[in-house]
């Protein structure tokens, strides 16, 4: 249910982490710069060496670089070169990057999360990778509200992972069927729970529970998980691999 973009993300997660190093600079290591009446947000990479963007829009005579992600003048508030829509520049404020926010909401990678009750909210933790935040009412992931949640009991269990007294959560969606009471992260994007073994956030139909292990590996070509039918690899099971 969950694959595409959520399933993507956690398998490679290794590989994600690798290009970003490599294609790209550090996500807040740009900055704003005024070049004859103009404003653009430099970068750099490693394949394309210094990179800028035009800033649009801008009254150059009120703009002000807040961080080096983040820039305001009197009528707009600007994500690295994004315009953040609906954001006030008046109260704007940066909190740990890339989260800010102003008298109305909060902002996750220049995108308004929707905070129900912005005097309670709280954040769990927040980086280049994640937001997780609780207020009175709701949790939140990134800029996802996640209506069906229990902030007062959510904890963080695990990379992109969190759970309540009502559910699991897998980059802020509820990993439907999964018990919290019982649900454990294995090796390799497995977990399990009572009932099912899910990898990357799917269920394994053919997996028995009570004998399924994860194996750490490096080899994309090796098995990384069993149980007492046989070997999977990648959330597959292994045919003619059997024990």
């Amino acid at each position: 249910m969950m694959r595409g973009t959520v399933y993507r993300k956690a398998e490679s997660w290794l590989a994600v982490l690798f290009l970003a190093i490599v294609m790209t600079a550090c996500n807040s290591g740009g900055k704003y710069e005024v070049k004859d009446g103009t404003v653009y947000f430099t970068y750099w990479t490693f394949s394309f060496g210094t990179q800028e963007r035009e800033l649009q829009d801008v009254d150059i005579a009120t703009f002000e670089s807040m961080k080096n992600w983040l820039a305001r003048d009197s009528h707009h508030v600007w994500y690295k070169d994004q315009l953040v829509e609906g954001a006030a520049p008046a109260t704007a404020e940066a909190d740990d990057y890339p989260l800010f926010h102003d008298k109305r909401d909060y902002y996750y990678e220049g995108k308004a999360i929707g905070v129900a009750d912005i005097q309670s909210f709280k954040v769990l933790k927040c980086d280049e990778d994640e937001l997780w935040a609780v207020d009175k009412q709701y949790a939140y992931f990134d800029s996802l509200r996640i209506d069906d949640s229990d902030p007062a009991t959510l904890e963080l269990i695990g990379t992109f992972e969190a759970k309540d007294k009502r559910h699991i959560y897998y980059f802020g969606r509820i990993l439907e069927g999964a018990d919290p009471e019982t649900y454990q992260i294995l090796d390799g994007n497995y977990a399990k729970d009572s009932k099912h073994v899910w990898f990357c956030g799917d269920i394994i139909e053919d997996a028995d529970v009570e004998t399924f292990e994860a194996e750490s590996t490096h080899d994309f070509e090796k098995p990384d998980a069993h149980d007492k039918h046989g070997d999977f690899r990648h959330g597959k099971r292994i045919e003619g691999k059997n024990q």
